[in-house]
């Protein structure tokens, strides 16, 4: 008997999850991810867009570097200058389908440098 609860609790955290990670809701409490290089003279953002969104900024990144080859010199890694928040269960999917963008290596964001993202709903809370 005790069995029928956990199953409906467990059914009911798997409905939530897809919910809140395939539905428009996810793209509501998404967070705005941004990127910059070693001295922030590139910076781009990418707002909730999946794998395609974060594709775009790699392009527009080696496009920085060819047209910036001292740059290149320097230091050629892309930063993110977001830190990873694990309880926000919404960006899951991200985690999932696009785990390049969360290996790149964390950079605190230059001040007043830095591309000014929208925050979300949950950035206030």
């Amino acid at each position: 008997m005790k069995k029928k609860p956990i199953k409906w609790i467990i059914i009911v955290g798997i409905a939530i999850l897809l919910i809140f990670n395939f539905t428009p809701v996810s793209y509501i409490l998404h967070e705005n991810y941004t990127y910059s290089n070693r001295d922030g003279s590139f910076t781009d953002a990418e707002e909730a867009g999946g794998k395609p969104a974060f594709l775009t900024v790699t392009y527009d990144y080696r496009d920085f570097l060819k047209k910036h080859p001292d740059e290149k010199a320097k230091d050629s890694t892309l930063y993110r200058t977001y830190t990873i928040k694990p309880w926000r269960f919404w960006q899951w999917s991200d985690w999932l389908f696009c785990p390049q963008r969360f290996r790149l290596p964390y950079k605190k964001p230059v001040q007043g440098i830095t591309a000014v993202t929208e925050k979300s709903l949950w950035d206030y809370l």
